[in-house]
């Protein structure tokens, strides 16, 4: 029997942009006591697969190639929100209007590849474009944090390449380390 491996596939950031992001949490982290996202965690999730026998995995490997590079187009996150709500948060994310409409066209475009290239089965929910900065449990975030959380810095990219990563779960929080 083989290992399965856990993976998804994602856009990075680059370097100067998860360089800010990490100053900006770095801010917060005395703050407020949530599981903030580690610098080398960053990433907006295009498609999450689950656990995958590593033959899927060369197959998803082979259906992604060809969508690896594409159309260069900006991104820019400057909102913060939650998941489900505000009231009851779970996770705090970033996302923005510029580059939103086209990282959902990528998905798309992800999961048709991978429906065809490798039988996996497409998302049923809706994308929503995001970048995880905190996990909560389930409780209220109080007005001391939406308040604390102030302006954001200037997080804008040139998105042009998707990844496809292994993400091994700790109890420290995931490592991911990049397959294609």
């Amino acid at each position: 029997m083989s290992d399965l491996i856990r993976a998804f596939v994602a856009v990075s950031l680059p370097d100067d942009v998860s360089g800010r992001l990490e100053e900006y949490i770095d801010t917060l982290r005395p703050l407020f006591r949530v599981r903030w996202v580690r610098r080398e965690q960053m990433h907006i999730t295009l498609k999450f697969l689950g656990e995958l026998e590593p033959e899927v995995i060369d197959d998803v490997k082979d259906a992604l190639k060809p969508l690896r590079r594409f159309e260069p187009f900006t991104v820019e996150l400057d909102t913060i929100g939650a998941f489900p709500n505000m009231r009851n948060a779970n996770v705090l994310w970033l996302s923005g209007s510029r580059g939103a409409k086209e990282l959902g066209q990528l998905s798309r475009r992800v999961n048709d590849a991978l429906l065809e290239g490798a039988e996996l089965e497409k998302d049923a929910k809706r994308f929503r474009a995001h970048l995880t900065i905190a996990r909560l449990k389930g409780e209220a975030v109080s007005e001391r944090l939406i308040n604390g959380l102030g302006t954001l810095p200037h997080l804008q990219w040139t998105c042009d390449e998707l990844v496809l990563m292994r993400s091994v779960l700790t109890p420290d929080g995931p490592i991911y380390s990049r397959i294609l």
